[in-house]
C-alpha cells in the first residue's frame, strides 16, 4: 500500500483587497437639506500604485448590497475644496450620489490622507443614517480590481436653536448735575444767571450723560432760541468767539475754560464720545439751534457732558427778564 499526503498551501495574493483604516466623516453641517462640505479620512493600506477613489452615497454601507440613495442627498455639483496626504486628485465625475477622485497613478507613500468635498447637499431624512462606500484602485478612472475599500458612516439631523439679542439701547439724562451712568441727578432744570451788567459775564452749568450700544454711535443736538425778552434777543456767535464782556452774546461750549473760568472737560473712559469741534475751544463760546454738540462714530458707554453757559451784555440793552430753554435731543445710529 501506498501512502500519499496531500498538502495545500493557502496563499493570499499580494493584491487583495484591505480594509481602509482610521476612517472618518465631518460634515461641517448636519442640518437636514443644507449645502454643506464633507470631509473623508482614512489610511490606506495597500502600499501600491493608486489613481483614483471611489466614492458613492447609500444608505447602506455594505458594498455588496444594492445602492440605495439617502433621500435628498445631492452630490452633483461638488468640488474638492482640499486635500492632504496623498494628494494630486481632481474630480473625474460626480452625479447625485457618486464621486470619483482621480489622478495620476503613483505609489502610495504617506497613508493617512483627507479629502474635502464642498457643495454635497445633505439628504433629508433623519430617520436613518447614510454610507460612502469607498474604494481604491491602481487605475485613473476607477476600472479594474480594487485595492483599498471600507465605508463611513453619517446622519443629519435636527438641530437645537438657541437664540438670543441685545437689545438697541440708549441712556440719556440732563439736568444741573447729573451721575455718570445717569442712575440719579439732583432733578434741576433751572437757572437764575443773576442780573445783566456791561462789566460782568453772567455763568450757569448743566451735565448730561449718555450711552450707547448703536453701531453708528449717537448725536446730542441743542434746540432753543437765543435769550430773550419780548422781541429782544441776544445775539449768539455762530462761529467759536471768545466771552466779550459789553457786547450782546449768549454761548456756550463742553470744555473747561479759564475765560471766565467755567465748566469741565467730558468724564468717561469711552475716547470716542467727544463734543463737537465748534463746541470744543476753551474759551470759545457759540450756539446754533439744532448743532450737534456732542457725538460718537460708534459704541460709547457712558460718558458725562458739562455745558457751560455765558451771558454778556451790553449798556444799552433793553430792560426785561431775559430767559430761554435749551432742549437736548440724544439720537442713536442703530
Amino acid at each position: 500500500m501506498s501512502l500519499f499526503l496531500a498538502v495545500f498551501i493557502f496563499i493570499v495574493p499580494a493584491s487583495a483587497a484591505m480594509r481602509f483604516q482610521e476612517r472618518s466623516l465631518y460634515m461641517n453641517s448636519s442640518v437636514p437639506g443644507a449645502t454643506t462640505s464633507y470631509k473623508v479620512s482614512f489610511r490606506y493600506m495597500s502600499l501600491q500604485t493608486v489613481g483614483s477613489v471611489d466614492m458613492l452615497f447609500c444608505v447602506d454601507p455594505i458594498p455588496y448590497h444594492p445602492c440605495v440613495t439617502p433621500p435628498g442627498l445631492d452630490t452633483s455639483n461638488a468640488v474638492l475644496s482640499s486635500q492632504s496626504g496623498e494628494t494630486g486628485y481632481s474630480i473625474l465625475s460626480k452625479n447625485t450620489d457618486h464621486v470619483i477622485l482621480t489622478r495620476s497613478p503613483s505609489l502610495i507613500t504617506t497613508g493617512g490622507s483627507s479629502y474635502t468635498l464642498d457643495g454635497i447637499v445633505n439628504p433629508t431624512d433623519t430617520s436613518q443614517s447614510f454610507s460612502i462606500r469607498l474604494q481604491s484602485f491602481s487605475t485613473a478612472d476607477a476600472t479594474g480590481p480594487q485595492i483599498d475599500f471600507g465605508s463611513v458612516k453619517g446622519e443629519v439631523t435636527d438641530g437645537v436653536i438657541i437664540e438670543t439679542q441685545v437689545p438697541p439701547m440708549l441712556i440719556f439724562c440732563v439736568a444741573g448735575e447729573v451721575q455718570d451712568d445717569c442712575a440719579d441727578t439732583n432733578q434741576t432744570n433751572y437757572s437764575d444767571m443773576g442780573q445783566l451788567d456791561a462789566q460782568s459775564t453772567l455763568l450757569a452749568q448743566s451735565q448730561m450723560a449718555v450711552g450707547t450700544n448703536a453701531t453708528g454711535g449717537f448725536a446730542i443736538t441743542a434746540n432753543g432760541n437765543p435769550m430773550a425778552a419780548g422781541t429782544n434777543t441776544i445775539d449768539s456767535p455762530l462761529t467759536p468767539t471768545q466771552s466779550i464782556q459789553g457786547s450782546n452774546q449768549f454761548g456756550l461750549n463742553l470744555v473747561a475754560n479759564s475765560d471766565p473760568a467755567v465748566g469741565d472737560d467730558p468724564e468717561g473712559t469711552w475716547a470716542n464720545a467727544i463734543p463737537s469741534s465748534d463746541y470744543s475751544v476753551p474759551n470759545r463760546y457759540k450756539y446754533v439751534s439744532g448743532d450737534t454738540v456732542a457725538y460718537s462714530p460708534n459704541v460709547s458707554l457712558m460718558k458725562k457732558f458739562t455745558v457751560s453757559y455765558i451771558v454778556n451784555s451790553s449798556k444799552d440793552l433793553r430792560a426785561g427778564v431775559y430767559s430761554t430753554t435749551i432742549t437736548y435731543i440724544a439720537s442713536g445710529r442703530f
